[in-house]
């Protein structure tokens, strides 16, 4: 069922499906790793500060696409569970950045595990050469992504 779609319409709702089967593949997983009750959106703040350590929540804000109160406040409860280490910026101390604690990296490594499982299960259909060719395809777009 493609409605007359243009193959790069077509690739675009494959990637989406992708995208939504990893997501509601990773749910119950991550609920079940997610020892300190910070849920998916506390998860990927934890993934992006580990990427970009330090950051600040204006920077979580715009990785995320998210509104910059909602960063701030899951931000807070980070925080206050000591996943995350809040100190002023070198350059600027009315800044401040956003760091791991040794607590969040293990949460992040629980978060990990699950990422993983979830994964293979995704590709299980695919063999190891195939696996490796998706992976640089994925690393060469996310890099030209990045770059733009």
């Amino acid at each position: 069922m493609d409605f007359g779609l243009n193959d790069e319409a077509a690739l675009a709702l494959q990637i989406d499906r992708l995208m939504r089967r990893f997501h509601s593949d990773l749910h119950p997983r991550a609920l079940r790793v997610d020892r300190e009750k910070v849920g998916p959106i506390g998860g990927m703040i934890l993934y992006v500060i580990s990427e970009s350590d330090p950051i600040t929540a204006q920077e979580i804000s715009a990785t995320l696409g998210r509104d910059k109160s909602q960063i701030s406040r899951i931000v807070s409860l980070l925080i206050q569970k000591g996943l995350v280490e809040k100190s002023a910026a070198a350059g600027d101390a009315r800044r401040s950045e956003l760091r791991l604690s040794q607590k969040g990296a293990l949460q992040l490594a629980a978060f990990n595990g699950a990422m993983v499982e979830t994964t293979k299960t995704l590709l299980a259909h695919l063999d190891s050469a195939e696996i490796d060719q998706f992976s640089e395809l994925l690393s060469k777009s996310l890099e030209q992504s990045r770059s733009d």
